[in-house]
């Protein structure tokens, strides 16, 4: 495959930026380097691709998922319907976990990267579990999205649920794989510190979560009042609110990633925003497990969207937050859940130290490219109305990460997906 790749004619959409231009686009090895119309065609070793009537975007980076559910899609449900949240947990989520091996957690990664690539999507923030398997886990989900091409930010859910040897045995899991990301550095891979949820982390573990963090000069990834019970325990059990004990510890940084907060307050908003911390809005987890609504309109510019595990497709995300959101109030805008989908780029520009998110000069090449002939004029002044009512990823034509193709022609590169999907079945 050619390293240097030039694309022509395209209509290039950045949804961060709300910008639209036409240009090619000339691409060596991992980089953007030129964009401009006109670029001259190269020698031999150049692919060149011509895009005409196409639009090519930035791909889009989901904040917060956890691919260790792939699999969980038909999986019978429990013989007590669960009533509240925390029995969602019991009954559904903390058994799927417990039963991942290492044949299953690899399987589960393989199958959420590949239809997370399918989506539009080339990087994703994941958040793992597999409380009956932990040692290598992290090594085993890179391993799959290394074999898809998939760009992650990975981290395993450190929590006091499964006792002190399985807390401690998380810890030990997120300081082996963020000290073999130290010592061999991999193109398409950083970590996080993780965390399950306040109700789940003791002021002890909270304390070592927080000494790896300032060890390895990384983020804390952590589920933030996704329900009313983690306001609660954290009141009842040390008498203070969620975001207080994280700030207390250090946790509250600029490279926090804070999931859900649909139950913090105005003070602890404040709180968060000051600090520079990401908050991440999952509209159709919060519907599904009916925990409420985030108020996304208090978050300011750092939230951005999650699917926390219902798959990686944030247009159809960005959908149903912005229904939600409009169900709510006739005030909410379109334009907001435009911003919030672009936002988790912001957050990989921050982890890889190399611009995502636009088509620039010196911009990683991670990039999608979109039949969509619009039956109305595509503008900047109305592209959020576009991205909700018109794009889809159904028209994704094909996706490159890292200047690598890895779907052309709506057909993946370098894998069989009727033999991985099959592979997935009988292990499922």
């Amino acid at each position: 495959m050619p390293s240097t790749i030039l694309l022509k004619n395209a209509t290039c959409l950045e949804p961060g930026t709300a910008h639209l231009f036409s240009s090619d686009v000339l691409i060596e090895g991992a980089e953007i380097r030129s964009v401009s119309a006109g670029l001259p065609a190269a020698g031999k070793e150049t692919e060149s691709v011509d895009l005409s009537g196409k639009v090519l975007m930035p791909g889009n980076v989901c904040a917060h998922t956890h691919l260790y559910s792939s699999l969980a899609r038909g999986m019978p449900g429990p013989g007590v319907p669960p009533t509240s949240f925390t029995e969602i947990l019991e009954r559904i989520w903390w058994p799927l976990d417990r039963a991942l091996d290492p044949e299953l957690t690899y399987a589960s990664a393989l199958v959420g990267a590949l239809d997370a690539v399918r989506a539009g999507t080339t990087c994703l923030i994941d958040h793992h579990a597999s409380p009956e398997s932990i040692s290598g886990s992290l090594q085993t989900v890179s391993r799959a999205l290394e074999e898809v091409g998939l760009r992650g930010i990975l981290c395993y859910e450190i929590t006091d649920r499964n006792g002190t040897e399985g807390r401690d045995e998380g810890l030990a899991e997120s300081e082996a794989f963020l000290t073999d990301l130290r010592s061999n550095p991999r193109a398409l891979l950083h970590g996080l510190v993780g965390g399950h949820a306040s109700f789940t982390l003791s002021d002890d573990t909270l304390r070592r979560c927080a000494d790896l963090v300032d060890r390895f000069g990384n983020g804390f990834h952590v589920h933030v009042a996704e329900d009313e019970c983690d306001q609660r325990d954290a009141l009842l059990k040390h008498g203070a609110r969620v975001i207080d004990r994280l700030s207390a510890f250090g946790l509250l940084t600029r490279r926090a990633v804070l999931a859900h907060g649909v139950h913090l307050n105005d003070q602890e908003i404040a709180k968060v925003r000051e600090a520079g911390a990401w908050l991440i809005h999952n509209p159709r987890s919060n519907l599904n497990n009916a925990v409420g609504h985030a108020r996304v309109g208090q978050f300011g510019d750092r939230v951005a969207l999650g699917t926390d595990g219902i798959g990686a497709d944030l247009f159809e995300e960005s959908k149903f937050g912005y229904f939600k959101a409009r169900e709510l109030s006739l005030n909410s805008d379109a334009a907001d859940f435009l911003a919030m989908a672009s936002r988790g780029a912001s957050i990989a520009t921050e982890a890889f130290g190399t611009p995502l998110g636009r088509i620039e000069p010196g911009a990683l090449a991670d990039l999608v490219v979109l039949d969509y002939d619009p039956p109305t004029p595509l503008t900047r002044e109305n592209l959020a109305w576009h991205w909700i009512f018109g794009i889809n990823s159904s028209m994704i034509e094909s996706v490159m990460i890292h200047g690598r193709w890895i779907i052309r022609d709506r057909s993946f590169v370098n894998r069989n997906l009727s033999e991985d999907y099959s592979r997935a079945r009988k292990v499922a």
